[in-house]
C-alpha cells in the first residue's frame, strides 16, 4: 500500500509498537523477580486478613468440642491507577525522514523513550513500596517494616524490621528474625526466606556473602552456612536498602487492571498523527510477612 498524508500513522503504528516492546524488554525486568504479577478484575480491589485460632486444647472423652472465634483483621486496599504517555509524528518528517521515521524510532528516539519510559515507571513503582516502607502508614497502621505490627487475636506484636548495614552476622539475624513471624494467633507460620533483594550499590557485597567459601568478612575458619538465597538487584532501590523475602507468602504485589496498550489516532485538523501508550496498574503489599528488611544504616 502506498504511504499518504491519510494513511501513514496507520502504517507506521506496527513498525512503532514493535521499537516500544523492544525498548521494554531490553534488560529483564527485576520488580516481577520479587513482586508477584497478577490481574486485577476491577478497579479496586481488596484483601481481608482473618484472625486467627490460636492452637488446639485437650480434652476429655464424652466432652463437647472446644469452640473458638476469631477476630476480623485488617484490610488490604489495591486501587488501580491510569498512567499514558505519547508522542507526534508529522507528515513533513515521514517525508523527509530526517530523524528515522519510517524505521519506527520517531524522532529523537520518541518510540524507544516511550518503551523505556514505561519499563522505569514499572520499576519505580515497585521499589518505592520497599523505598517507603520504613515509613509509610500500611493497612494495620503502622509501616511495611516494623517491629510493632499488630495482631487480631494476640497481644504479641509482629516484627519484620532489623537494622545494620548487609553483613553476613546481620543477615543471619533477618534470616533468624524471618523464622520467628507469627500469624494473627501469635503463632509461628514457619517462614523461610529464599531471595535476598538489596539496592545496586549492594550488588557485589551481596554476592560476595552468599558465594564466599568461608563466612565473608571475617579471618576464622568457619564455612559459609547462609542457605541458598537468590540475589535480587533493583536499581530503583534507595541506596543500602537490603532484605529477604519467603516467595511462597503473597506479600508484594504488582497488579496490572488493564496491560499496557499503544496504537495511534490521527491529530484533528493537521495531517499529522499521534503516537500513544495507556495502562492501568498499582502495586503495594498484602502482608508484612514473609519480609524482613533494613535501610542499611
Amino acid at each position: 500500500m502506498k504511504m499518504t498524508r491519510d494513511n501513514f500513522g496507520e502504517l507506521l503504528t506496527p513498525i512503532h509498537k514493535k521499537i516500544i516492546w523492544n525498548a521494554y524488554n531490553e534488560k529483564p525486568e527485576q520488580y516481577s523477580k520479587l513482586f508477584k504479577v497478577d490481574k486485577m478484575d476491577r478497579k479496586e480491589v481488596t484483601y481481608p486478613h482473618l484472625g486467627g485460632f490460636g492452637m488446639w486444647g485437650t480434652n476429655t472423652e464424652g466432652n463437647v468440642i472446644n469452640e473458638d472465634s476469631m477476630s476480623e483483621g485488617e484490610v488490604a486496599t489495591f486501587t488501580a491507577a491510569r498512567y499514558d504517555k505519547g508522542y507526534s509524528i508529522t507528515w513533513e518528517l515521514v517525508k523527509d525522514d530526517l530523524y528515522n521515521v519510517m524505521k519506527g524510532i520517531g524522532k529523537g528516539g520518541s518510540a524507544q523513550a516511550l518503551g523505556k519510559g514505561l519499563r522505569v515507571t514499572c520499576e519505580v513503582l515497585a521499589a518505592e513500596i520497599i523505598n517507603n516502607g520504613f515509613s509509610n502508614v500500611g493497612y494495620d497502621g503502622v509501616a511495611l517494616f516494623s517491629n510493632s505490627h499488630p495482631l487480631a487475636d494476640s497481644s504479641d506484636l509482629g516484627n519484620n524490621l532489623v537494622t545494620g548495614a548487609l553483613t553476613d552476622t546481620n543477615l543471619k539475624s533477618a534470616l533468624t528474625l524471618m523464622r520467628d513471624q507469627v500469624d494473627e494467633a501469635g503463632l509461628k507460620i514457619q517462614a523461610i526466606a529464599d531471595k535476598l533483594f538489596v539496592a545496586a550499590n549492594l550488588e557485589w557485597t551481596a554476592y560476595t556473602i552468599l558465594r564466599s567459601e568461608k563466612v565473608a568478612g571475617e579471618l576464622s575458619n568457619d564455612t559459609n552456612v547462609l542457605p541458598r538465597l537468590t540475589p535480587v538487584i533493583m536499581d530503583y532501590l534507595d541506596d543500602n536498602i537490603w532484605g529477604v523475602q519467603d516467595s511462597s507468602i503473597e506479600n508484594l504485589l504488582f497488579l496490572w487492571r488493564e496491560k499496557p496498550i499503544f496504537d495511534s489516532q490521527p491529530i484533528p485538523k493537521t495531517v499529522d498523527w499521534f503516537m500513544y501508550g495507556y495502562a492501568r496498574m498499582t502495586c503495594g503489599y498484602n502482608d508484612w510477612r514473609g519480609l524482613v528488611a533494613s535501610t542499611g544504616v
